[in-house]
């Protein structure tokens, strides 16, 4: 491969402006990305990256806050997006590791998805380029010493839901830039995400504010506040059974499983399926495929009879959830009197507890105040969740609706 190889000579598609912000900038060595959903940033810098590997030998680490989020992202993307639609990428890639997520290209450059436990962890390993994605889930004594065993270029991306390291320590220095983005720069952002985010301005500024426009936001308190990321599900649970939440273009058709230890005081989660644009026949492959049991309860959303009749055809023991005035504060406040756990490869359910906030007054004497109403968004597996919740876990004390969903 001769040097400096061109974007165009290794990518089919004309390249979004976000990469080219990142490509040609060579003055700054660290470059920070803010940007809201499908604004390309993620997938441009992974261009950047392969570019920067082809021009010469390299070594580049690409950190996540974890492996299953770098699975499902980061490192799916290059694989399946950037590398499977470049000839010449795939050409250039001699051995491919799935285990250790790492890449070896024909001229001796090295790029590796990892994540690091701590600080002490991060100490390990040189490299020349660096990118943290999703870096405001990442601890900044974990970004310091990574930053410090790289030689040439750090790559940063991120939604900005708060202010966070990145804008205490690195913004304003000589040697770093900001590059502002939304999806208004990437020419190739879906349909359904704009679908999606036309339903998230209608219904939450805040939100927009992060998620659409990019901007850097103070986001509303956490309707579910804590979460504990366990590796597996026990084996031994409780009123083990689904909660399942329909979805078809716009939003995704989540199924989780979920049970209960300890007298009802602990309760474990488990994404299984969580995939847009399936119709009936395709649900049920996807349940099969995940592992799902015709022997368990599925608790749904009532609300569409027909995709719970159709269901229960197939031989689904379909439940439909209780739905009225006050059910959604009340089966948060159930699900919040539990210690909740998630386990890591339930990477769509982690990001939508960390996203699913509660709604603010948007005018009169107590404007931006909280309200005890959830914004209707990012909270598809969470809904499947407690639809499960309203019928299996039992109030310890009494839930009262007005404190935003906890139990009293």
């Amino acid at each position: 491969m001769t040097s400096n190889p061109e974007p165009e000579d290794v990518f089919p598609l004309p390249a979004a402006e976000v990469f080219e912000w990142n490509y040609y900038d060579r003055l700054h060595r660290v470059k920070i990305n803010q940007g809201g959903t499908s604004s390309g940033k993620t997938y441009s810098i992974l261009q950047v990256l392969a570019l920067r590997l082809l021009e010469q030998k390299r070594i580049c680490t690409v950190v996540g806050q974890d492996i299953p989020n770098l699975r499902k992202g980061s490192y799916r993307d290059f694989l399946d997006r950037i590398v499977a639609t470049s000839s010449v990428l795939d050409g250039q890639i001699l051995k491919h590791n799935r285990t250790t997520l790492s890449f070896e290209f024909a001229n001796g450059s090295i790029l590796e998805f990892t994540s690091y436990k701590d600080e002490q962890d991060a100490k390990n390993g040189k490299r020349d380029i660096a990118f943290f994605n999703e870096a405001n889930g990442i601890p900044y004594a974990i970004y310091r010493q990574v930053a410090m065993r790289t030689t040439e270029e750090v790559f940063i991306d991120y939604n900005p839901t708060a202010p966070f390291w990145a804008h205490e320590h690195l913004m304003g220095r000589p040697d770093v830039v900001t590059f502002y983005s939304n999806f208004t720069h990437n020419p190739y952002v879906s349909e359904g995400t704009l679908i999606e985010l036309r339903d998230i301005k209608a219904k939450d500024d805040q939100l927009w504010q992060v998620y659409g426009l990019g901007k850097t936001g103070e986001l509303g308190e956490l309707v579910i506040p804590k979460i504990t990321v366990v590796p597996t599900m026990p084996a031994a649970l409780a009123n083990r059974g689904y909660g399942l939440d329909f979805g078809y273009r716009a939003d995704p058709t989540a199924l989780v499983e979920c049970g209960l230890q300890n007298g009802g005081q602990d309760l474990y989660v488990d994404q299984l399926v969580y995939k847009r644009g399936m119709d009936f026949p395709a649900m049920d492959r996807a349940f099969a495929a995940a592992g799902a049991s015709k022997r368990m309860y599925y608790h749904a959303d009532g609300a569409d009879a027909r995709a719970c009749d159709d269901l229960r055809a197939r031989g689904y023991p379909i439940r439909e959830a209780k739905k009225g005035p006050g059910s959604i504060e009340y089966g948060i406040g159930l699900i919040n009197q539990c210690n909740v756990f998630v386990t890591e490869r339930s990477v769509d359910l982690i990001q939508e507890q960390k996203k699913y906030t509660y709604k603010k007054q948007k005018s009169g004497p107590r404007a931006g105040e909280l309200t005890n109403q959830p914004v209707d968004a990012y909270n598809h597996g969470l809904d499947a969740l407690r639809y499960w919740a309203l019928a299996n876990v039992r109030p310890r004390k009494v839930v009262q609706q007005g404190l935003r969903g906890y139990a009293v």
